[in-house]
């Protein structure tokens, strides 16, 4: 990489010239034939959905005639426990629409409806604990990315977008309503979706489409489509059809959202007030092709991290909360990287070294596709803070499909948010999937080369790799090998370590016996060796068997055995005032694991792992305990112990945390979480009220508050509280 600055183009070396990207991007949309595709397959299974001029009222009733006209889907499979068998309990849907929204009611009927299990109100929860429905539509019916929204039986909703032909990305939220009520039948949902949250052609009458039902107690899954339990139901070439849409609506495409926030902050100086107005403009330029723009940005309703302690050498990475780097989020992967090493890590721009907020004037954002072209592009302007002046940050992702299911594609960064330098990053990538080998079976594969310059000699290096994953049942496998540069420095990315070759694997064999205690057992490996760049090894994580168990009431019992290996050149202070010397380290470990069903009122989790650690050992303990009193509250207590015990020598970890989550409506709940560690003796609190009084319409309440706890003594140094406001305006 001598000289690479030299010979990078100019147009990526300012963010200014980000239109490189766009003019490549239409010029490779341009050879692409941007027509409606062929109608699919006669086979395919279909549903009509039905005009009416009386939509239906959105309450989980399903006694208006527009429901009693409408053609009826009742064809599901069960897909586990038994795969291909019929389902246990009967289940039908419908769909009718307006000009300007799409209705779906679902009947889920139950033998036995007093033990239909629903928990949870909070919006975007996993549902792991209770029965819900999930409708999937490819829109472009293309099987290339779509849409998928999940209801439960109180009606709280979940939402996300299809990408990579069928990864859920659940960090994307649109605008809808959803209703839903037990009866004696069993239970019912309604779903009104608008046509101008989702991007669609208006030609095309035709749309793919997935169901898919979760009885929760008996962990039974049913899907219309995608019939095998190793795909999700989001498995776009698996899709039905959902025929019969014609002269939607999807408006002019605007959507302007302001807001307003109100901070009042005391870190032990005085009290502080901050008053911030902003704005959020969406425009949809085609229809799969979305601009956005935000001006003076604001995360006052962002979640706050999970408490973790650190004992490694190396730096970790936390998952992003902030909701303008989740939308679309998913259009910027790259070669299947989703950790160390990844060109773009969103938690770098608007948070500094010490994870402080640092404010952001303004950015803007471009997604989407044309044709088989999709593109995101992000530019932000960074404040200035501490000695890190103002700054210009430039991500640019384009792919094109290649083969029938595969894409190659490019991606570049530019800028620094942490040093007065500049930082440069190109990449390519080919993702490779074929879904169709002999039984339904699917092979994934991934390549990558990535480059960085940071000006001088310092930060100019590559790094590449690839992946093979075979994600199937009875059998998954995967093998992965990368090299990271001693120098390659992805400012606007994460690298958690430099300088290595890594060559890992892992593979599974699941037997599915479903008797009366247990519902599967499954064999799992997993190792992973590094070297430094002249091939000589410096770590190994070994896990060569655990053996699962998983009961059917979802239950599951884990034990393993394995070994660690790490090579120190230097000594490494794991702890103030305690050095572990240089050295050649093996450690063995064994590890085992409890975990009881979350659709228990009341379930826990327990783990122990104990194992030789550098020159003595190291015993963990990792507790939790949710409880479920009703479906208004969950009550969460987890708790992890480290005890370390070294010649040089011993320490505890306590981390401790408790959740309390009240939904007094899927539309107004109430988060609050308490953490505690005693190595920063830190103790935290986050309570957040949201109150969606439409959907769009939110108001936030956050209050921060920190203390340091010692010698059972509570000593104030942080209190933040917030209000914001946000309205959304479609046009």
């Amino acid at each position: 990489m001598q000289n690479a600055r030299n010979r990078l183009p100019p147009a990526v070396r300012t963010t200014g010239h980000a239109a490189i990207f766009i003019s490549a991007f239409f010029a490779a949309a341009a050879s692409a034939q941007i027509t409606n595709l062929p109608p699919a397959s006669p086979g395919r299974p279909a549903i009509i959905a039905v005009a009416t001029e009386q939509p239906p009222h959105i309450d989980g009733n399903l006694d208006e005639p527009c429901w009693q006209n409408a053609p009826v889907l009742s064809r599901f499979t069960q897909v586990l426990p038994l795969e291909g068998a019929a389902p246990s309990e009967r289940t039908e849907a419908r769909f009718v629409y307006t000009r300007d929204h799409l209705f779906v009611a679902v009947r889920c009927f139950d033998s036995a409806p007093r033990s239909i299990i629903a928990k949870q109100m909070r919006r975007d929860s996993d549902f792991e604990s209770d029965d819900f429905v999930t409708i999937a539509f490819d829109t472009f019916h293309r099987q290339r990315d779509g849409y998928y929204f999940a209801v439960n039986a109180l009606g709280a909703r979940t939402d996300g977008l299809i990408q990579n032909f069928s990864d859920q990305q659940d960090d994307w939220d649109a605008l809808w309503d959803a209703g839903a009520r037990i009866d004696h039948s069993g239970w019912t949902v309604e779903l009104a979706i608008p046509f101008k949250s989702l991007s669609f052609d208006p030609r095309r009458e035709v749309w793919g489409c997935n169901l898919e039902r979760v009885i929760r107690r008996k962990q039974e899954i049913v899907r219309w489509t995608a019939l095998s339990r190793s795909k999700e139901a989001t498995a776009l070439s698996d899709f039905g059809e959902l025929r019969g849409l014609a002269e939607l609506r999807q408006g002019v495409g605007l959507e302007f959202r302001p807001f307003v926030s109100l901070k009042y902050i005391n870190e032990g100086g005085g009290p502080d007030w901050e008053f911030k107005p902003g704005a959020d403009v969406t425009y949809r330029i085609t229809p799969s092709l979305t601009a956005n723009a935000t001006f003076n940005t604001d995360f006052a309703e962002a979640e706050v991290d999970e408490r973790i302690v650190n004992l490694t050498r190396f730096e970790v990475s936390f998952p992003e909360k902030r909701d303008f780097f989740l939308q679309d989020s998913s259009l910027f992967n790259f070669g299947g990287l989703y950790h160390s090493p990844n060109p773009y890590y969103s938690r770098r721009i608007g948070l500094g070294a010490d994870g402080r907020p640092v404010d952001i004037w303004a950015g803007g954002r471009l997604t989407g596709r044309v044709g088989d072209t999709s593109i995101a592009l992000l530019d932000v302007q960074q404040a200035d803070y501490a000695n890190v002046p103002s700054k210009n940050l430039f991500v640019g992702r384009v792919s094109t499909r290649v083969f029938e299911e595969s894409n190659l594609g490019i991606i570049a960064t530019h800028g620094d948010p942490r040093r007065a330098g500049d930082n440069t990053l190109l990449g390519m990538d080919f993702n490779f999937l074929n879904s169709e080998l002999w039984n339904g079976k699917r092979l994934v594969g991934h390549t990558w080369l990535m480059g960085t310059d940071s000006g001088g000699s310092e930060g100019q290096d590559a790094a590449f790799g690839g992946a093979w994953t075979y994600p199937n049942e009875p059998f998954f496998a995967e093998v992965q090998a990368f090299q990271i540069g001693e120098e390659f420095d992805p400012a606007l990315g994460f690298v958690s370590r430099r300088g290595i070759r890594d060559y890992n694997g892992m593979a599974e064999y699941v037997f599915r016996p479903n008797t009366e205690w247990l519902r599967s057992l499954s064999v799992f490996t997993r190792w992973e060796y590094l070297t430094d760049l002249h091939n000589r090894i410096i770590g190994e994580n070994n896990d060569p068997l655990t053996i699962i168990l998983r009961s059917p009431a979802g239950d599951a019992f884990d034990v393993g055995a394995g070994w660690d290996r790490d090579v120190l050149d230097e000594p490494f202070e794991i702890q103030p005032g305690i050095v572990i010397p240089a050295g050649d380290y093996v450690d063995p470990h064994i590890i085992t694991e409890i975990e009881t069903s979350e659709a228990r009122p009341l379930s826990a989790r327990f783990e122990y792992r104990f194992g030789e650690y550098y020159t003595g050992h190291k015993q963990d303990y990792e507790a939790g305990l949710d409880w479920r009193p009703s479906h208004f509250v969950t009550i969460g207590v987890d708790y992890e112990l480290e005890q370390v015990r070294l010649a040089e020598g011993s320490f505890d970890v306590h981390v401790v945390s408790s959740r309390l989550n009240v939904g007094f409506t899927p539309d107004l709940t109430w988060q609050t979480l308490v953490q505690y560690d005693n190595l920063s003796d830190n103790l935290g609190l986050n309570s957040r009220v949201r109150w969606t009084w439409k959907p769009g319409n939110d108001l936030f309440f956050v209050i921060n508050q920190g203390w340091i706890f010692n010698d059972w003594r509570l000593r104030h140094v942080q209190t933040e509280v917030a209000l914001k406001v946000g309205a959304t305006f479609r046009f």
